[in-house]
């Protein structure tokens, strides 16, 4: 019955596992059981159909997202999740390193009872629901219910055409209601939409009104 709750499969750390650095910082990957830092465990009690997080380096909410997604599509019908990076190599070392890396190691008996119809380094695609998953730098067209935006921050500071892109077609591609989005990044200077939208979160959190 545990399979059957969400924060069970993320929090118990028997469902899903991640690569982790090892002692002495090298980058060999040791293999470890997902369990959600404290950090991790505030967003996931204080989850909006629009999260918005102004972050410090290395508290994981990257890992996070890219685990919460694939638990969506992986337990989900006909579900559409999409993780936009800032670059083309940071987008594949994301889907490799911590989708596909989770997806592949997956306890035998729930990989098995899940099969990939499509896996490519941009997406899979699961036979049992017809749900997928999927990264890019850009997405434009069709319905997403789950949306992850990393570094936008550096989107907009870096390309901000493609910034303008993502405000203007990725996120009203995600619905309101049944549809969830995270956009997140370390500051990238005061300008720019990632800093008009933490800026705004910030004066409603700081008014006490109701966020959404």
């Amino acid at each position: 019955w545990c399979l059957s709750d969400p924060l069970w499969r993320l929090s118990s750390g028997q469902a899903y596992k991640i690569m982790v650095k090892g002692d002495d910082g090298d980058d060999d990957g040791l293999i470890a059981p997902f369990k959600p830092n404290r950090a991790q465990r505030k967003l996931l009690k204080n989850l909006h159909s629009r999260n918005i997080i102004l972050k410090a380096r290395q508290l994981g909410f990257t890992t996070l997202i890219c685990i919460y997604f694939l638990d969506c599509a992986l337990f989900r019908e006909n579900i559409r999740a999409g993780i936009i990076a800032h670059e083309q190599d940071a987008a594949k070392a994301i889907f490799r390193d911590k989708v596909k890396f989770a997806y592949d190691n997956l306890p035998e008996h729930l990989r098995l009872a899940m099969p990939l119809k499509r896996d490519s380094a941009e997406e899979l695609l699961f036979s049992h629901n017809n749900s997928s998953i999927r990264v890019s730098t850009s997405m434009r067209s069709g319905t997403l219910h789950y949306l992850h935006i990393s570094e936008f921050g550096k989107i907009c500071a870096k390309f901000p055409d493609r910034a303008e892109e993502v405000v203007r077609g990725s996120i009203p591609a995600v619905p309101t209601h049944g549809g969830m989005l995270f956009i997140e990044s370390t500051a990238e200077g005061r300008n720019g939409h990632f800093y008009n939208m933490t800026t705004k979160a910030q004066r409603l959190a700081l008014l006490a009104r109701r966020l959404t």
